[in-house]
């Protein structure tokens, strides 16, 4: 194999370039580059944020796309209902989906990774608790529907569009067990394909539910949107297990029931508490004079922080499975450099979309339509909360990937109290009260966070020999 070319030597009687000194910030970087380029654990994680990031993204910018569409068809009261109808549903999506897709990639890149018989088990047990707790969450809100619209909402008319959209419980769950699934499995090209698939599909079902039918028939909408996901999603499923050599065992599935008391339970007490309390605060919103209009600026605006914290939390579907796969393994000291490294990166990512996004905000608010025009300012704050969120979700994902659940759901009701009390100071203030709220808990869940995961790491880490 010939040697490599020696850059600094004299070529053909000129004079010689004299290397780097050693230290100076050029050769640093460039050993740092050559250090980071080479590692498999970096390139692994690297490809996989690569194609979770471009699914994401796509999926998102849909989404937006279709929101937009959305709202210019409802209008600002109409798609303040048309959101609620949406929180409410995600509030018992927190029960429904019972923590089953973090558990799913936990142990897949986990303890199952190299044992297919345990695999399989894991597989048929996301799935069937999954469609159990997904179909009782979905007869509980058929049931109290009324009563939460007519006493908790405020909004009796809504009482229809509840018992539609209780079917996004059941289907929401089901999905989260299969991406949950994918994900600990590391494939994430394949869900890049699917999740831009069912995106696509979803715009012209929900535009198209909201002409025809207002609230109610884009809530219809959002439910065919949902079960052609689930659909997707499946088949993907089948095709990698098949590919894995993973046979799924839905006979003895129940042998693994330990992990939805060890890591499920507490997922779900942490679930609990975040979409719940987004709901609480929005009701909050909801019950002041002119509230459902406050409710529909501050919807549009957060749609922009949403897009913020779901390219982020792509990363984190990524990160998830390599943390708990270090964890696992013992490299501690390759968990450490890891969740830094990443940290740093998801930091500058997310502030210059924040950046961005607020330069343009008066131009993305009129875009909602001329009652939005004036809201420039919630998009403002909101993408500001939507930074701080990208950075705890890498905090969270190493939390979560050592196992400390239990930690996790302490932090997140830190976050809920935070969010609750300043909303109810600042009610009067509607959409830009919410918007500060939302902003001061996120930034105490952040610092939080940042002081647990740094302790977790140290101690982990000091007794470390890994690569």
């Amino acid at each position: 194999m010939p040697e490599p070319e020696d850059f600094t030597a004299p070529m053909d009687g000129g004079l010689a370039l004299s290397p780097p000194r050693e230290g100076s910030p050029p050769a640093a970087l460039r050993r740092l580059l050559g250090r980071l380029t080479g590692s498999p654990l970096v390139r692994r994680v690297a490809g996989g944020a690569f194609w979770s990031v471009v699914g994401t993204g796509v999926a998102r910018l849909l989404a937006l796309g279709a929101a937009v569409l959305v709202a210019r068809q409802l209008g600002a009261a109409a798609f303040g209902e048309y959101n609620l109808v949406q929180t409410t549903a995600g509030m018992f999506q927190a029960l429904a989906g019972f923590g089953l897709g973090t558990t799913a990639t936990k142990f897949l890149s986990g303890r199952c990774r190299a044992d297919p018989d345990a695999a399989g088990r894991i597989v048929a047990l996301s799935e069937l608790v999954a469609g159990l707790v997904g179909a009782a969450a979905t007869a509980g809100l058929v049931l109290t529907s009324s009563f939460i619209a007519a006493r908790v909402l405020g909004a009796p008319q809504l009482s229809r569009s509840l018992r539609v959209g209780a079917f996004l419980l059941l289907l929401g769950s089901v999905n989260g067990a299969q991406f949950g699934i994918l994900a600990g499995l590391e494939r994430f090209r394949l869900l890049a394909v699917v999740s831009g698939i069912s995106a696509a599909v979803s715009i012209p079902l929900l535009v198209v539910g909201a002409r025809q039918g207002g609230v109610r028939g884009g809530v219809i909408g959002l439910d065919v949107s949902a079960a052609v996901t689930v659909l997707v999603y499946g088949l993907a499923v089948a095709a990698v297990t098949r590919q894995e050599g993973i046979l799924v065992r839905y006979a003895t599935a129940f042998r693994e029931w330990r992990i939805l008391f060890s890591f499920s339970m507490p997922a779900t007490f942490s679930n609990l508490l975040l979409t719940p309390v987004a709901w609480i605060t929005s009701a909050i919103v909801a019950n002041q004079p002119h509230g459902l209009s406050e409710l529909g600026l501050f919807s549009a605006a957060n749609q922009w922080r949403n897009a913020i914290v779901l390219v982020a939390s792509s990363a984190g579907a990524v990160l998830f499975p390599v943390f708990s796969h270090l964890h696992h393994t013992g490299r501690k000291r390759a968990l450490a450099r890891t969740f830094w490294t990443s940290l740093a990166a998801v930091a500058a990512s997310s502030l210059a979309a924040a950046l961005a996004l607020s330069l343009l905000a008066p131009w993305i608010m009129r875009a909602y339509g001329s009652e939005f025009g004036h809201a420039s300012r919630l998009l403002v704050l909101m993408v500001a909360a939507g930074a701080l969120s990208a950075l705890l979700n890498v905090a969270g994902q190493v939390i979560a990937g050592v196992g400390r659940m239990w930690l996790g759901f302490g932090l997140t009701a830190v976050w809920a109290a935070t969010l609750v009390g300043t909303a109810l100071a600042l009610r009067s203030r509607g959409a830009l009260g919410l918007s500060l709220a939302y902003l001061a808990a996120y930034l105490v869940h952040l610092l939080l966070a940042l002081g647990c995961a740094q302790r977790l790491l140290r101690r982990r880490a000091a007794p470390a020999s890994d690569p």
